[in-house]
């Protein structure tokens, strides 16, 4: 039956729309026709229990980033906002830093009082050990082991009075000298006295001399208590001043016991690096040779010992965190270790820890893409451990590979809190459900995402609602009906079904982006159909150059396709190619030999290697519809072939199984096909007619190519009546059918077939019982050939 126009394309009416532009209708709050996705990601949300993490399951042009987005940002803003979270310095094991998990907002006042507070030590603290009242104490203790000294020096002369000696000081220490008329005896004087005499004077001044060594031995122990006090003296007044700069923070973060821990860590810490801070600090003890600039690099890189390392501040967050990490990378995910070089060494600390997505996205919602996680080396089993242990852990690709630095570090991990959502198409999901054991004990929810929605009375205003919205989202000019009903037809045409319209937004943004530089350039306020149309016109262009070398192929008879008159065992046969975004028909002269054999169906392309398992199936189907309808009670004595003419690639599918047996049965009838009637559709082995894909480019295909030769009325396509819900053909194919210079037809069944197929030359359709006469006394006449020869060997 021959299909008329209207079945060829559904066309939408712009005076059926409602409405003279988008500019009148109010932009769709949600995206399109996604309940199923909708109703899954707000379940994975709400589910509270671990592993009811999602897949969002679709392609990547429907727009599941956007969506899932938009619903996330929507539930994530009526919950509160997560904990700041810091990393601390661990000052008796610098190698594994503590965390500390502060309200939003906090982290971020906390950081800035510490630091306060320790500017305040750097300040504070070397003016008050070097304030008058310090200095006056400290003078104080100094004095009393100089009276020490004082008594004894004087307690030691009255010592040596009676023996005749006085204590003098000399370079070397105090020493004893003999006195005569109360001065010091000369060296003459002393040589002249007796031998008696200066042996009694020898005595005494051994004897003061053992005395004050006897004092001597005390010394060192008063002045360790000298130095003990002043040092106590010293740490009692950093203590005071330390309490009094930290009082304030301990009263302000008392609730936290980690931030107290650290506060009390650090002020004892300061007071065990008293000497050293005011070394730094007012260079005491420390080399004058050293620059001012190094100085205080010194001491800076001294006091970051105590700052706060904030990881996450999520103070200006209203709601729980939705993070899309586009680069999800191990380092990225959980998070890294920097490092610095000094001498040429690697070396890192606890300020060096910087957050990953997991850590900024703790407490609400993490999405990523499944291939590009796939991608990064390490990534998806570090992801998969911190959602199967709740914590995450800073690791770098050195742990994974055992290269330990010269400093290593192991910070503490953050607990974990979080729902991700995978963006990813079926291939993968199936694959890791396959492959990987852990996969669906982590992602429990499937979001499954439509490409497409229905086309009916209440999808067409959604549509046009969605339209709306991409229109105020691109800030691009608004669309009159006009254009809107050519975007629903050419939406229908994407997916191949006039009942349905394409759910992948993305295509449609794109086009009518396009569509708004265009009217740009006619400077035209806004966008009508036309520009639609040429949008779809110029993309098919852009990538158009092989279908119009192969076209130009059949038109110069390079490739040999005939569409006028008629041939026996060849019929034109139609494929479609895909060349990355090029999808177009192709017409394919198919031919079929027949003479008398055993009953085998050469399949050329299966012996060649060039076909696939589906077309070798299609084959097979055929070889037994033939047998079975037309050789039951006898042998099939038949020899026949079957081949893609021209054919040098691959040849895969079953939508030629029409076509082939329709040029078989030419060639064991000897009756002539229409080689100006195209046929594409698949059969069973009863001869029933099956849907195909790619309906609509096929028959452009046959067009385009009769059109290049010229419409002679009488061309055609025939197709599978299942299929008739999917033909969105382009305008000027419906044009062409709606003057009579084209055709379209259907068939339910093989018979449908051999009607129009077998049509005499003046266009009256061929009686299929007289052809399945024919093709039974065919196959008798050849069997009772093959019998008659087998009987006449035996003879001889």
């Amino acid at each position: 039956m021959e299909l008329t126009a209207a079945q060829l394309r559904r066309q939408a009416a712009p005076e059926s729309l409602g409405f003279h532009t988008t500019a009148e209708v109010t932009p769709a709050a949600g995206r399109l026709g996604q309940s199923r996705a909708e109703s899954a990601l707000a379940f994975a949300m709400t589910m509270r229990f671990d592993g009811y993490n999602l897949y969002a399951l679709g392609a990547p042009q429907i727009g599941m980033l956007e969506f899932v987005r938009e619903h996330l940002a929507d539930y994530a803003g009526r919950q509160q906002a997560p904990a700041d979270w810091c990393y601390l310095n661990n000052l008796s094991d610098p190698s594994t830093p503590h965390i500390c998990q502060l309200p939003p907002g906090v982290g971020r006042r906390f950081r800035a009082d510490v630091a306060q507070f320790l500017q305040g030590v750097r300040t504070t603290l070397p003016a008050a050990l070097g304030s008058d009242e310090f200095q006056k104490q400290t003078q104080e203790l100094a004095q009393r082991f100089q009276q020490k000294q004082l008594t004894d020096a004087t307690e030691l002369q009255k010592e040596a009075e009676p023996l005749g000696l006085t204590m003098l000081p000399t370079p070397n220490g105090f020493a004893f000298a003999p006195v005569r008329d109360g001065k010091v005896m000369e060296q003459e004087v002393y040589a002249a006295l007796a031998e008696s005499e200066r042996e009694s004077i020898t005595k005494s001044i051994e004897h003061m001399n053992q005395r004050l060594i006897e004092r001597l031995r005390e010394y060192p122990k008063y002045h360790e208590g000298l130095v003990k006090e002043q040092r106590a003296l010293a740490r009692e007044t950093a203590n005071r001043v330390l309490g009094e700069l930290a009082g304030r923070l301990r009263s302000r973060y008392q609730i936290y016991p980690e931030a107290i821990h650290h506060l009390v860590e650090t002020q004892e810490h300061l007071l065990e690096n008293l000497e050293r801070i005011l070394v730094l600090e007012r260079g005491e003890g420390g080399n004058p040779q050293l620059p001012a600039a190094a100085a205080g690099a010194a001491a800076d890189q001294f006091f970051k010992q105590y700052e706060v390392n904030l990881i996450v501040d999520n103070g200006d967050l209203q709601g729980a965190p939705v993070v899309y990490e586009s680069n999800p990378s191990l380092d990225n995910l959980v998070g890294k270790l920097e490092h610095r070089f000094e001498y040429g060494t690697p070396i890192t600390d606890f300020s060096m820890i910087r957050a990953g997505a997991l850590h900024r996205a703790n407490g609400g919602y993490l999405i990523v893409d499944l291939d590009r996680v796939l991608q990064k080396p390490f990534a998806w089993e570090a992801l998969k451990r911190a959602l199967a242990d709740r914590f995450v852990r800073v690791e770098s690709v050195n742990q994974f590979l055992n290269l330990a630095y010269s400093v290593s570090m192991d910070p503490q991990p953050v607990p974990l809190a979080i729902k991700v959502v995978l963006l990813g198409n079926r291939d993968l999901y199936h694959m890791l459900r396959h492959y990987d054991p852990d996969f669906d004990a982590l992602f429990k929810i499937v979001a499954d995402f439509d490409d497409y929605v229905p086309w009916d009375d209440e999808h067409q205003p959604a549509y046009a609602a969605m339209l709306a919205r991409l229109v105020r989202d691109s800030k691009i000019r608004q669309l009159t009906a006009d254009a809107v009903a050519s975007t629903l037809e050419h939406s229908s045409r994407l997916v191949e079904d006039r009942r349905r319209l394409s759910a992948r937004v993305r295509d449609v943004e794109d086009i009518l982006r396009e569509a708004d530089q265009l009217a740009a350039n006619e400077g035209t306020a806004e966008i009508h159909a036309r520009h639609i149309d040429r949008v779809i016109m110029n993309r098919a262009y852009r990538v158009d150059r092989i279908r119009e070398l192969v076209h130009e192929n059949i038109t110069r008879g390079v490739t040999v396709v005939e569409t006028q008159g008629y041939r026996v065992g060849q019929i034109n046969g139609l494929s479609v190619v895909q060349i990355g975004k090029l999808v177009f028909g192709q017409p394919s002269r198919i031919t079929a030999t027949a003479r008398i054999g055993r009953g085998e169906l050469i399949d050329i392309e299966r012996e060649a290697r060039l076909g696939g398992n589906i077309h070798t199936k299609a084959v097979m189907i055929v070889s037994n519809f033939i047998g079975a309808r037309y050789a039951r009670e006898q042998p099939l004595s038949l020899h026949a072939s079957l081949v893609f003419e021209q054919s040098y690639g691959g040849i895969e599918g079953d939508s030629a199984s029409i076509a082939e047996v329709c040029a078989l049965i030419s060639a064991i009838i000897e009756s002539p096909l229409r080689q100006d009637i195209a046929v594409t559709g698949s059969m069973d082995q009863h001869g029933t007619v099956q849907a195909i894909g790619g309906v609509n480019q096929k028959i452009e295909g046959f067009f385009d190519v009769c059109n290049v030769q010229g419409l002679t009325g009488s061309q055609g396509v025939l197709i599978p009546r299942s299929n008739l819900d999917n033909l969105m053909l382009r305008q000027d194919v419906v044009d062409a059918a709606a003057a009579g210079r084209f055709h379209v037809y259907d068939m339910a069944s093989v018979d449908d077939a051999f009607a129009v197929l077998f049509a005499g030359p003046d266009g009256t359709p061929a009686e299929p019982a007289v052809i399945h006469a024919a093709v039974a006394t065919r196959l008798k006449a050849l069997h009772d050939l093959r019998m008659q020869g087998a009987k006449d060997a035996g003879e001889h």
